[in-house]
């Protein structure tokens, strides 16, 4: 949801409470009663639209992909602490100075292939690293890899939430201009219940950046003749 479409859910917030506040004036099965019903349904409705446009799963992949570095820090400096008994163990068991997400996956990948070889992981095991670090390892792949698709249709999910938002809001504001127009009657001569309603309905502006004033402006520096 944009700042535009924000400031008309926050009206049709406030137009809700003036419709709560100001129930009585209203038979029930009126058009005015009607347009209120609608539009709470409306907001209902971008609420709901509105959570789905979150980015929670972005955030929680990112979380694990930052223990996925740190478990593949620990599992090479492990592998150079065993290397310097074993020439060349610990090429097996390098971590990629790209730090993309992409690259880690692949040296995951190619950790979790050297450790599933014979008397290899007993190695890592002998210098205090749990027991199921492999396992734990392929479990961190394979969660991350399937926050992924869940961020795939979650995309998804939120180009349809945009383009339910606007439709929502332009429902939203049709209801609103029909409560305008029988507001404007109702309260003709209830100056203070009208100017209620106004206040209500209103859309805050966005808000504009200041224009500096012309004394504001530096002067260019002199030039060195000048000096």
């Amino acid at each position: 949801m944009n700042d535009r479409e924000a400031r008309r859910y926050d009206m049709f917030g406030r137009v809700q409470t003036f419709g709560r506040n100001h129930f009585a004036d209203f038979a029930n099965g009126s058009k005015a009663a009607g347009h209120f019903a609608r539009l709470a349904q409306i907001v209902r409705d971008l609420t709901t639209e509105r959570a789905r446009q979150g980015g929670g799963t972005a955030t929680a992949k990112q979380v694990l992909i930052d223990e996925l570095r740190l478990d593949l820090q620990n599992i090479a400096r492990t592998a150079r602490a065993i290397g310097a008994g074993e020439a060349g163990f610990a090429d097996k068991f390098r971590v990629p100075e790209n730090s993309s997400q992409g690259a880690l996956l692949g040296a995951a990948d190619a950790f979790s292939l050297a450790l599933d070889e014979a008397d290899v992981a007993g190695k890592f095991i002998a210098y205090e690293m749990p027991a199921t670090f492999v396992q734990d390892l392929k479990d961190d792949l394979a969660t991350i890899r399937a926050a992924d698709s869940e961020m795939d249709a979650d995309d998804l999910n939120g180009v349809a939430s945009t383009a339910a938002v606007g439709r929502l809001i332009r429902e939203g504001m049709a209801e609103v201009r029909q409560l305008d127009a029988i507001m404007n009657n109702k309260y003709a001569r209830n100056p203070d219940k009208l100017r209620a309603w106004e206040s209500a309905s209103h859309v805050e502006r966005a808000p504009q950046r200041e224009k500096k004033a012309a004394g504001d402006t530096l002067a260019p520096p002199p030039s060195p003749a000048a000096r």
